[in-house]
Formats: C-alpha cells, sequence, structure tokens
C-alpha cells in the first residue's frame, strides 16, 4: 500500500481516537460514565488504532516484497493452509524415514516440511511461485529452529526436477496433479506422493483416508501414490 493509500486509513485511526478521547472525557466529566470507564475506553481505542497501522505496515511489506522479487507467473491455485491434523496425517501415510528427502510442491507456511524436519530429522524442501509465501516459510523454519534441514525456494513446480525426492506432499487441484504426472514418474521406485483433498486421474492410489477435524464439518481426503505409479488410463 503506498503512503497515499495509507494516508486516509491513517487519518481515520487518528480521528477515531479523537472522537474516542473527546466522548471518553465527556463521560468521566459527569456524563455518565467513570473515569475508569474513560481511560478502558480510550486503551481499547489506541490498541484498535495501532493494531489497524500494524496491518497496513505488513500489507506494505508483502507487496514490496512481491515487487522486488515478483513471480515468474500467477500462482496456480489460491493459497489455503493445510490444518495441522492433515499435515499430521499425511506424514504419518507417507512413513517417513532416516535418509528420506521431502519435497513440498505449493508449500505455503512450510508447514508440511517444517513438520517434517521436527518430527523425523529429514532433509526438506518447500518450493512456492509466491515470493510473501516464500519469506513467510523461511521466517517460520528459523523460528521452528529447523533452517539447517528446510530449504525454501521460490520455484515454479512444473519446471521442477524432482527426482532428489522420495517424499512429495501436494496441496493442488486434481487437473494440477495430473500435470505433475511426467514428473513424478521420475521418482525413484518406493518414492512416496501424499496429495491432500485431491487425487490423481488416470493413477491409482495405494491408500485413501479420511482425516475430520473436530472443529469443521468438512472432511479431508489424503491419498497416497508409491512409484512406479500404476496407470488406470486404458
Amino acid at each position: 500500500m503506498s503512503g497515499f493509500a495509507r494516508a486516509p486509513v491513517i487519518c481515520a485511526c487518528l480521528a477515531a481516537l479523537l472522537a474516542c478521547g473527546s466522548s471518553t472525557g465527556s463521560r468521566g466529566a459527569g456524563g455518565g460514565g467513570t473515569q475508569q470507564d474513560a481511560e478502558a475506553s480510550l486503551r481499547v481505542a489506541q490498541a484498535q488504532a495501532l493494531l489497524a497501522l500494524m496491518v497496513l505496515d505488513a500489507a506494505s511489506g508483502l507487496e514490496a516484497q512481491r515487487a522486488a522479487n515478483p513471480p515468474e507467473r500467477e500462482p496456480d491455485v489460491v493459497y489455503i493452509p493445510t490444518p495441522e491434523p492433515v499435515v499430521d496425517k499425511m506424514l504419518e501415510v507417507a512413513q517417513i524415514k532416516e535418509g528420506d528427502v521431502v519435497y513440498d510442491l505449493g508449500c505455503g507456511d512450510g508447514r508440511i516440511v517444517i513438520a517434517a524436519a521436527k518430527r523425523y530429522g529429514v532433509q526438506a524442501w518447500g518450493f512456492d511461485i509466491d515470493p510473501v509465501r516464500v519469506a513467510e516459510a523461511r521466517a517460520n523454519a528459523k523460528a521452528a529452529g529447523v533452517e539447517d534441514l528446510v530449504t525454501i525456494e521460490q520455484k515454479d513446480i512444473f519446471t521442477l526436477d524432482l527426482s532428489p525426492a522420495s517424499v512429495v506432499t501436494l496441496y493442488l487441484l486434481p487437473e494440477l496433479n495430473v500435470q505433475l504426472i511426467p514428473q513424478l514418474e521420475k521418482l525413484k521406485p518406493g518414492s512416496r506422493i501424499v496429495s491432500h483433498d485431491f487425487d490423481m486421474a488416470g493413477v491409482e492410489p495405494l491408500e485413501h483416508h479420511v482425516v475430520r477435524l473436530p472443529v469443521s464439518e468438512k472432511a479431508h481426503q489424503v491419498y497416497l501414490w508409491k512409484t512406479p505409479l500404476v496407470r488406470t488410463d486404458p
């Protein structure tokens, strides 16, 4: 957000603060409230204004990151983070073991590769085309203390050589899973591919699990394939 775009919002925040201070001052001077009420209301207004400015600063920072390091093209999907219980199930189904290399295609905030590194001590790579998600994932890996195991790169996943991976995780759309098949077929025999919610038309999954979250009515699907892929196409 530019300085010109920020100015009206900042003015609105300041106006709200002034209005709150004026009204609370009136109540404290005999308008029906106590001085404590007035001070509490003013603190709430100050906190709300500060939060609004912090959100603006964050938005400005994200725009700056995209402008400095624009993606090669627009992302193929809208970013929706995988719920933690689904992450747990995906890693369980993948049967990650010592020596595995995990690739997450469209890694978002990095939660899958971070969880894999923390729990199993494996090398994990996250790839995303959005520079904002890349920056967020790198920061999250550092905060989790696994930056020595987790590598995050800004890449177009459809141009990647996936052959170094032994585990590949996906949360894409069905047609994008299908688009990845030629790359996935180059994985070493016995490599595992795990997808959240979406299957892969023309390829028979080895396992299909349903994850139900206690706070959501939506059932999440987890699919597992192993290489060599079993094609069901005629």
